[in-house]
């Protein structure tokens, strides 16, 4: 499986470090691949309305909101792979709170297991991020960033095709368990991996290291202004990818439909890396163009509510989304000081889950009280705003333009 995923998708122009650190998240990916998809049904089934499942599914970004900032303040002292063998650890806890949550019956293991996923990806997202940034040329990051999800996304489709033959004869606590075994085989392989490279800390200025909310008033104009983008887009990303497969559970999809679809919304990852050189190319004006077809989306769930149209947009979501993920991430590249990377990654990543907090609770009462168009009619305007304030916020000159990759690096 390492050699197929290091020559396959090999390209000299990234470093050698950035394609082991896919291999790793691969490893985990596939773990993820059996079951992640039915999470939002398994959740729903321990509630009773759309806004219990919302809150049900909370733990996950409390999680994330709590340790975010303070493991972003660390990557800047730490190896970026020790965080990441330390994500992994937790992973191992996920799995199995997940198994004993279908035992018991018990809605508090749903709770635990969302929890320390939370934390578990704090750990594993920061340091990877932090790792690729640290060691990725500039004009490659969201190239990088691309091909991440592009590698580890095909590795978890092919876990989520099997979960479709699976889920015939195991139970979905079943599926999620797997999450625990190769969370100890990624273990394994971080373990290998930072016996070959010495990966030396960078040293911050001791004036780095005031409170967060101090900290975040320091920061220029473009990075407070993407950090609200990231707020919004992630709170309507979250959503969807939550509530669209609950609703098509209700109107009578079987779970491996349900998996079906999660697999067809996944393909678009597949693409990250060309959606990552197509950003390096032709820079932030495709930020504008995702917002907008990010709203036009959102609008079409009002009235495109069968299986197959559901399907569809939940596809075209996905592209949507990866296209603004890496463009995000390179933004904040160019506009963040390379010494505090981690810092300013992790109070990023955890306004961006306080949106992915928010998003589905306030989707769920929304949905409970007018119905599910409704919320989704309410996600579709506040993605067309967002939209336009990009567009003028670019246009005078608030945002840089990204680096241009040129030929030579793109060629492969």
């Amino acid at each position: 499986m390492k050699e197929l995923i290091l020559k396959h998708w090999n390209s000299s122009e990234l470093p050698s470090g950035v394609r082991v650190i896919t291999f790793i998240t691969s490893i985990r990916w596939f773990g993820w691949g059996f079951g992640e998809t039915l999470i939002p049904v398994m959740i729903y089934s321990f509630g009773h309305s759309f806004a219990q499942a919302g809150l049900l599914s909370a733990g996950y970004e409390v999680g994330l909101i709590l340790t975010l900032p303070i493991i972003g303040i660390a990557a800047d002292r730490m190896k970026a792979t020790t965080l990441i063998l330390i994500g992994l650890a937790i992973y191992l806890f996920v799995g199995s709170s997940y198994l004993l949550a279908g035992i018991t019956g018990l809605a508090i293991f749903i709770i635990i297991a969302r929890f320390l996923n939370g934390i578990a990806y704090s750990f594993d997202s920061i340091g990877r991020q932090t790792y690729f940034m640290r060691h990725t040329p500039a004009s490659l990051v969201a190239t990088a960033f691309g091909y991440l999800d592009t590698v580890a996304d095909f590795w978890w489709i092919v876990a989520a095709l099997l979960g479709i033959i699976l889920v015939q004869y195991v139970s979905i606590p079943v599926l999620l368990f797997f999450i625990t075994p190769f969370a100890a085989i990624g273990i394994v392989n971080v373990i290998r991996f930072r016996r070959k490279e010495k990966e030396v800390p960078i040293t911050i200025e001791r004036q780095s290291k005031g409170l967060l909310i101090k900290e975040f008033s320091n920061w220029n104009q473009p990075l407070k202004a993407l950090t609200a983008f990231n707020f919004f887009i992630t709170a309507a990303a979250t959503v969807v990818a939550f509530f669209v497969p609950i609703e098509a559970h209700q109107n009578g999809a079987s779970l491996a439909a349900i998996v079906v679809m999660g697999v067809i919304s996944t393909i678009p990852t597949l693409f990250g890396w060309d959606l990552g050189k197509l950003f390096d190319v032709k820079g932030s004006r495709v930020f504008t163009l995702g917002l907008l077809a990010f709203a036009v989306l959102m609008f079409s769930l009002v009235f495109l509510r069968s299986y197959i149209w559901q399907v569809a947009i939940y596809f075209l979501v996905n592209v949507v989304v990866e296209l603004l993920y890496v463009g995000n991430a390179e933004l904040v590249s160019l506009h963040a000081n390379p010494e505090h990377l981690g810092k300013i990654t992790g109070i990023m990543r955890s306004t961006g889950y306080i949106g992915g907090l928010t998003g589905p609770l306030a989707a769920g009462v929304i949905m409970d009280s007018y119905g599910v168009p409704s919320a989704y009619a309410a996600f579709g305007v506040i993605l067309l705003i967002l939209a336009v304030l990009f567009y003028f916020l670019r246009k005078h000159g608030y945002l840089k333009n990204p680096f241009v990759a040129t030929d030579e690096l793109l060629a492969k």
